[in-house]
This record gives C-alpha cells, structure tokens and sequence, in this order.
C-alpha cells in the first residue's frame, strides 16, 4: 500500500494513481441498480448528470469519501469542490466496428495544453470508477503517462485510433483512478454484450463555476446538514466556501502545502459532534 506522499509523488509525475477496491460490491450493485431505475424513467437515457440531487442517499457516501477528499486536500489544497457527479452506462458494440478504435482521446474539463514540463496544480480532478471489471471486451482505460506535463496535441484523425504512447490500464470493479485534468486519456469501445458502467465524480478549486447546479432541495438540506455541523469541507464541496476570500488573499509566502495543512487542521477542528 502506497503512503499518501507516495501517492502523491507518483500523481505529480504520472497525472494519476489508483486507489484499488475502494468501493465494494454490495455498493456498486446499488449504483447499477439505481442507473437501471433512472434509465427506465427517463425513456432508455443512457448519462445522468446532477446526479447527487437524484439519489442523495446513496450519492453523498461517494462524494465526500474520506480517502478521496484526503488525497484531493494533499493535491489541491482545502479548495476542493464537486463539479459534477455523473452515472453512466455504455453500450456495447460489434467487434469488428470497435476493432483499432478508441473511445476519444481527451484532457478533462478546465485543463489546457501544458507549455513546460513543470507540474502544476490541477484545476479539477476526476475519481472514476468502473462498476465492472475493465476487461478487453469491456474495454480499458487508456493514459498517456505524464501528458499533464508535456504539450502534447493530438489531430483530429488520431484522436479515435491508439496512441504509440498509451498505457492500457486493466482496472478491477470497485477500484478508482484519481486524475489530473491535463492528463490525456481514453475508454476503449465496449464489446462485451453487457453495458459497461462509468461513475465520475469529478472535482474542481471551489473559485470555478460548479457544472451541476447545487440548487435541488436534496443537494441543500446536505448543506444545511454540513453547516449545522460547521463542517467547511462538505460546505465547500457544494460551492459554499466561507474561508475563500481570506486563503485566496493570504500572501503566499510559506509553501502551498504547508499552508493547505493548516487550514485543513482548522476546518477538521472546527466541525462540531452531531
């Protein structure tokens, strides 16, 4: 098992790391189950946006996951907000329409096109999960190790087929890759006959706009819960940042991680037992 400074060494130079079965099988089984619900009420729609305003009660568990708010705190700071929580569900194709494609090579939302080869703090982060087993005929995950960091462009006739700098990643249900925006990657078409199932929860700094609303009566009785428990994490993770004009301002003269550590001590402080 990797220490999160492990963890995080290995993110500034790759553009990602996995964190291996964090969500069990009796989990995965209610997202499926609850993708297939969705899907019937909504004539056979296949991608679910806003979707912790949908089912709170089995969303909120995932969005605020310790371990992954852990790590994002290490990689972004205290600063990190939901963006948007996506479930999904692939259809499979024919083998031979699927045979030397990909799904669409692509960096994530807020990311552009790195011009050094420095690391830089990213703008938003993904946790993907696969609620199946990425096999060939599922399809695996493609990376391109280290793109965050290099300015790479690809043409519009490549980015469908492999790349020569790939990595194909083979992930297990349950497990989540955690990754930098700038991070070039791809899916690989579904072949298996089944539907190959996609769960993003997608972060970003709590100063960007946020791309599911936040607005639903759902989504707002979990903030009223988090500030009546002073508990600034969850607040932040749905746009409600009390302490950004103060940590956006405060001069920047210790280093970033010395900083985010205080704060992050201070707001774990200052969450009031229920």
């Amino acid at each position: 098992m990797s220490t999160i400074e492990e963890r995080y060494e290995a993110y500034k130079r790759d553009g990602f790391t996995i964190f291996e079965k964090l969500f069990d099988e009796t989990q995965m089984q209610i997202w499926r189950e609850k993708y297939k619900e969705l899907s019937a009420e909504h004539n056979g729609q296949t991608w679910f946006a806003n979707t912790l305003e949908l089912a709170p009660d089995i969303m909120w568990e995932a969005v605020a996951n310790p371990t992954i708010l852990e790590f994002l705190e290490k990689v972004m700071g205290p600063f990190v907000q939901l963006d948007n929580l996506t479930l999904a569900a692939f259809p499979s194709m024919e083998p031979e329409k699927a045979e030397g494609r990909v799904s669409g090579w692509h960096r994530d939302r807020w990311a552009h096109v790195p011009y050094t080869d420095e690391y830089h703090r990213p703008n938003a982060i993904n946790a993907i999960s696969y609620l199946q087993d990425l096999t060939d005929e599922y399809g695996p995950l493609r990376v391109i190790v280290g793109s965050h960091r290099k300015p790479i462009t690809i043409e519009p006739d490549g980015r469908g087929i492999p790349h020569p700098d790939e990595t194909i990643i083979h992930m297990k249900a349950g497990d989540v890759v955690v990754t930098h925006n700038g991070l070039i990657h791809s899916g690989t078409p579904n072949t298996s006959g089944q539907l190959r199932y996609f769960f993003s929860i997608y972060y970003n700094l709590t100063w960007l706009k946020h791309t599911d609303h936040h607005t639903g009566p759902h989504t707002q009785d979990l903030i009223e819960q988090a500030k009546a428990a002073n508990n600034h994490q969850h607040m932040r993770l749905l746009g409600v940042d009390e302490q950004l004009q103060p940590r956006c301002n405060s001069g920047f003269l210790s280093s970033d991680e010395e900083r985010w550590e205080e704060w992050a001590n201070a707001d774990r402080d200052a969450i009031k037992e229920a």
